[in-house]
Order: C-alpha cells, then sequence, then structure tokens
C-alpha cells in the first residue's frame, strides 16, 4: 500500500489505536455480520488505514459537538466499556441495534462500520465511521471456447480507498463523553442518523459553520461602517490562522478586540450579530484545514476583474492599498511587483 505509506501525516505518529473493530451492516442484501474479533493491529497497513481515518476525522472542520440525551443507551455502554465491564466486540454490537433496525426496517444501506478505541495524548476516544460501500469496475480474465477473454465486471468494493473522505462518523472523549460528529449523508427524511439514531444526542454548530459566521459578520460590520469588505475579511482570515499556528483556541471576545481596538461601534455591532447566531465563544480550530482555507482572500469587480492576495497582505498598505473615493468607487493599487508571470 505505497499510496498510503506517501500520505500518512505527522500526526499519525500522535495517535495510538489500542483495538478497532469492523462490522458489516449491508441492509441492501440483508446481510449483517457482526464480528467477534478485533482487527489485528500487529498488521502495519491495517493500522495505517485506521489511524488515517481517526485523524481525518479529529481535524474535520464539518463537525458539530454532541450532548448525549438524558438516558443514551449509547452514553451508558461507553461508560460500561470504559469501566472494564464489557469488550469492543459486545460494546459495538450493543451500540449498533439502532443502526442494524434502522438499515433493515426504513432505509436500505450497506455500509462496513469501524469502530476503534484509541488515545490522544492519553486521552481515551471512541470513534465510529461509516464507510459506505463503493462501486467499482474490475477486469477479469478468463477462457472461453480455448480462446482468452478480458471482460469488465462491475462490483461493489467493500471499503472505500485511504483517500476517500467520510460523511458520517462519531468520536467520543470516553472520559468527558464530550461528542464530536459529523453526519452529511443523505438520509431519508433528512434525519442525522448519527445523533437521532445511534448516539440519542443534541448537536450544537459546526467548526465550519463558526468560521462562515465570523466571516459573514465581519462583512456585515464592513458594510454597515462603510468600510472595505475584502480588507477586513484578509484581516480576520490572517488572526485566524496566526491563532491557530500559535496554537490557541478561537477565542470570538479576543478576536473583536483585537481587530476592532480602534473601532468600538463595530466591535459591538460584532458582538451582538454574534450573540444573535449563538456563536460559541471559543473552538478549537485543526491547524492544516484552517492554513488551507485561510490563506488566500479573493475578490472580484464589478468590471469583471479577480484578484487572490495572500490574507496577511490586509495588515499594512505595502503591498496592497483599497482606495475609496468620495463617489464610492474605489483604486486598488498593487505595490512592489518585481515580476509578473502571466498562467496559461
Amino acid at each position: 500500500m505505497s499510496e498510503m505509506d506517501d500520505i500518512v501525516e505527522e500526526r499519525v505518529r500522535g495517535t495510538e489505536i489500542s483495538t478497532a473493530i469492523l462490522h458489516v451492516l449491508d441492509g441492501r442484501n440483508h446481510h449483517i455480520c457482526l464480528s467477534e474479533r478485533s482487527l489485528d493491529l500487529e498488521d502495519k497497513n491495517t493500522e495505517k488505514y485506521i489511524k488515517r481515518y481517526v485523524n481525518r476525522c479529529s481535524r474535520d472542520m464539518r463537525v458539530r459537538p454532541g450532548t448525549f440525551n438524558e438516558g443514551s443507551d449509547f452514553e451508558k455502554e461507553t461508560e460500561r466499556y470504559f469501566q472494564k465491564e464489557t469488550d469492543l466486540p459486545s460494546f459495538s454490537a450493543n451500540v449498533l441495534r439502532p443502526l442494524i433496525s434502522y438499515f433493515e426496517e426504513e432505509e436500505a444501506r450497506s455500509f462496513e462500520v469501524l469502530i476503534a478505541d484509541y488515545r490522544i495524548d492519553d486521552v481515551p476516544y471512541l470513534a465510529l465511521i461509516l464507510l459506505e460501500e463503493q462501486e467499482v469496475l474490475t477486469c477479469v480474465s478468463g477462457e472461453e471456447a480455448g480462446k482468452i477473454v478480458n471482460s469488465i465486471s462491475f462490483a461493489n468494493a467493500s471499503l472505500p480507498s485511504v483517500s476517500k473522505s467520510v460523511s458520517s462518523f462519531a468520536l467520543i472523549n470516553q472520559i468527558s463523553h464530550e461528542i464530536s460528529y459529523c453526519d452529511e449523508t443523505k438520509w431519508k427524511d433528512g434525519i442525522s442518523v448519527i445523533t437521532e439514531k445511534l448516539l440519542d444526542a443534541e448537536a450544537g454548530i459546526s467548526k465550519k459553520e463558526v468560521i462562515a459566521s465570523v466571516r459573514e459578520i465581519a462583512y456585515e460590520a464592513a458594510e454597515e461602517f462603510d468600510e472595505t469588505p475584502a480588507v477586513v475579511l484578509g484581516k480576520v482570515k490572517s488572526y485566524i490562522t496566526d491563532t491557530v499556528n500559535e496554537g490557541m483556541a478561537l477565542n470570538t471576545e479576543t478576536l473583536v478586540q483585537e481587530m476592532f481596538e480602534e473601532k468600538p461601534e463595530m466591535a459591538e455591532f460584532f458582538m451582538k450579530k454574534a450573540e444573535e447566531v449563538s456563536l460559541p465563544k471559543e473552538v478549537e480550530l485543526p491547524k492544516a484545514s484552517i492554513q488551507m482555507s485561510m490563506k488566500k482572500q479573493k475578490i472580484k469587480t464589478d468590471t469583471g476583474i479577480e484578484i487572490s492576495f495572500p490574507s496577511e497582505y490586509s495588515n499594512s498598505s505595502e503591498f496592497i492599498e483599497f482606495v475609496k473615493h468620495d463617489d464610492g468607487s474605489f483604486t486598488i493599487e498593487i505595490r512592489k511587483v518585481g515580476k509578473i508571470d502571466t498562467k496559461i
């Protein structure tokens, strides 16, 4: 599995997989096969596959916080497992019962369910990841009437490739019972199978939605107080990137204090809007995803010109400056350009 060796990130080294198990929930063919033994983690390819998905889920910007409802069977089983009153095969068989019933009675879907007990910084977590069955094309060689024949076979792959992202998963802190989950699979009637059928939990706002709300409010504040939105948004992106690079959580109040230190009316406007949308005061953000999504600020003029520039350039006019004229029009000045490359 050379592809896997190439793409396993540094963070994999900090994640320890204690044990893991894989179950087959094939609702389409009414084939439910619950494993009675854990996966062999001595197989390095198996261990890397599990780590890859656990780490991708841990840093996924789509994750939402969740809270177990009172009396949740999943939470009770999690506590029993943490107290070593049951093992992983028994725990997983018990918590998957509602999901099995759903696939058999309400919506025939086929998934492999990967459940992993893992540690990050010695904190124990449980990952439950739904790996939807993938259709693949394969080449089949055979012989007919003494002649070799190659044909195309349509088959269903049990597991997605290591580079394939997943749409439905849950991560549970075994000590605090805090939930991080994502459920973007299109289920019947728009339900969330993860929270409604499996965890019995209430959902919060996702990290992706937090970032989107911060940007939207910053844009509204710029418009309201006659500031250049591209500059304000660029500063917000730069601040978020710096905060994450320093290993700190994004704190809304701190962001407002530093961004609008000299403009208290904008700060007041921002905080009022943040309260209206129930924006959390603090949220941990994954470094890799933030660095990728926040590094550029893009703008498009009404004349059809598009410009993309590093977000940190918004903090000074050394390389780019936006000048607003009395008639409402803008002049954009790009400075210190030593060379222009034309993309073909």
